[in-house]
């Protein structure tokens, strides 16, 4: 096996289709009892842009786990009582609920409405508010991590907490070529998604956040600057903003249990009627 890999090696660092046709005859790479791994098989990895070293490992994970599965199966047929080989009733019945799934999946992407007004989003969620309680607090403002011993954490001091546009603009600039990483937080934003390497937890920030408007910490290095614009604490109601991707997602859900439920009760009633359908009572 080894041998076959130095051979790919060298067929995906040289260039030369003729010289990999010449050391695949027969398109043959590896072979467990009468299964064969084909060139076409390594082919489809797609591996072009990598280095040939990286190359090469991606073809011998692949080989072995070829050759493990194969390997596996024998072992299994050859030690399992013919009783338990026989997986025709398992099989059956995963291709009856594959093809029923498939025609669902089908029936519904022909025939869901994806179009949501804005009525129906603000309705959902003011007619289930504790479907939206926040668990994490949440945050609009300004993020900024830079290092304590960068030349422009001072200016970048003294205007992380401006909202006047040149301010901001000036800021943008000096966060882009300064700062290890920074957020204008003009969408809401989960606490949790900015309190690593801090030294803080989640909760440690929160109870800092909640008594002031914002934070400057210091910590291994880095100093942190936070800028709160609105703050919303974990347990109350999340903003409708935060929640509308939500409101979708559960919306559509709705709609494709209702075509399904829809789909199988004209199915019963269509088969009785035509009496496809017989129910013996006693």
């Amino acid at each position: 096996m080894r041998k076959t890999l130095w051979i790919l090696l060298l067929c995906l660092s040289v260039s030369s289709c003729r010289l990999y046709d010449r050391l695949f005859k027969g398109d043959a790479v590896a072979r467990v009892g009468k299964d064969v791994l084909y060139r076409s098989d390594i082919e489809k990895l797609n591996i072009k842009g990598f280095s040939p070293e990286d190359s090469v490992r991606m073809v011998e994970r692949y080989i072995q786990s070829w050759a493990k599965d194969r390997l596996l199966l024998d072992m299994a047929e050859s030690r399992l009582s013919k009783a338990d080989r026989d997986v025709t009733v398992q099989l059956e019945e995963y291709r009856r609920q594959l093809l029923v799934y498939r025609y669902e999946q089908q029936y519904v992407e022909q025939r869901l409405d994806t179009v949501i007004s804005e009525q129906e989003y603000r309705d959902f969620y003011d007619a289930n508010p504790s479907s939206f309680t926040t668990h994490i607090p949440l945050i609009r403002g300004v993020y900024i991590k830079v290092s304590d011993n960068s030349p422009n954490l001072n200016p970048i001091k003294s205007l992380y907490r401006s909202r006047v546009q040149e301010d901001l603009d000036r800021l943008d600039q000096l966060c882009y070529s300064s700062a290890e990483r920074y957020y204008f937080l003009d969408e809401w934003t989960g606490l949790d998604a900015i309190v690593e390497g801090t030294g803080l937890d989640v909760a440690a920030m929160a109870r800092i956040l909640e008594g002031r408007s914002g934070l400057e910490r210091s910590h291994l290095g880095y100093t942190y600057l936070i800028e709160v614009d609105d703050y919303v604490p974990a347990g109350a109601l999340a903003p409708y903003e935060y929640c509308r991707d939500r409101i979708r997602d559960v919306i559509l859900s709705r709609r494709k249990q209702e075509l399904l439920t829809s789909l199988e009760r004209n199915l019963l009633n269509d088969a009785i009627g035509s009496e496809k359908l017989k129910i013996y009572k006693e």
